[in-house]
């Protein structure tokens, strides 16, 4: 194993994440809530989505946004694997229904969009388009009273970083 400057291993995973896989990430290097989508996000559902990981007491920016399919080719299991546990987030969103499949593929878990759920330890919300529930202000209510259910900065007990 790499060691990094300050010798901590979760920096190396996190760095080694970000350079395996900086063509699928962006947004905060080491997101506290990571966010999936099967192509990139439009800048309004980034910013509302940042606004309510902050609304949660994240702060600022808080999200990791991951792409799984930038070019087309989507991540395979093993990658998402690797990426998510790389960065290690104390949350994840699925943006749009191939991404919560990916997702669940990859942890063998079931998980259903409009209802939180937990993956591998972590609370998971899912959208089956998240984007498109902007469009609409009763959506817009729905989607934050999911996003409600992931846990505030401070309760998510042991990972709190």
């Amino acid at each position: 194993m790499k060691k990094s400057a300050n010798g901590n291993m979760y920096e190396v995973a996190l760095d080694e994440a970000w350079e395996l896989f900086g063509a699928h990430l962006s947004g905060a290097r080491s997101g506290l809530v990571c966010v999936l989508s099967t192509q990139q996000l439009d800048e309004r559902s980034r910013n509302a989505l940042n606004s309510s990981a902050a609304a949660l007491g994240y702060g600022r920016d808080a999200c990791l946004f991951a792409t799984l399919a930038p070019e087309g080719t989507p991540l395979d299991s093993q990658a998402l694997f690797l990426l998510i546990e790389g960065v290690d987030p104390l949350c994840l969103v699925a943006t749009d229904e191939a991404a919560l499949k990916a997702l669940c593929e990859t942890y063998r878990c079931k998980a259903v969009p409009g209802k939180a759920s937990r993956v591998f330890g972590r609370t998971c919300v899912a959208f089956r388009s998240f984007s498109r529930m902007l469009d609409d202000g009763q959506e817009k209510q729905v989607a934050w009273a999911l996003l409600k259910k992931l846990p505030k900065r401070g309760e998510a007990k042991g990972r709190d970083r």
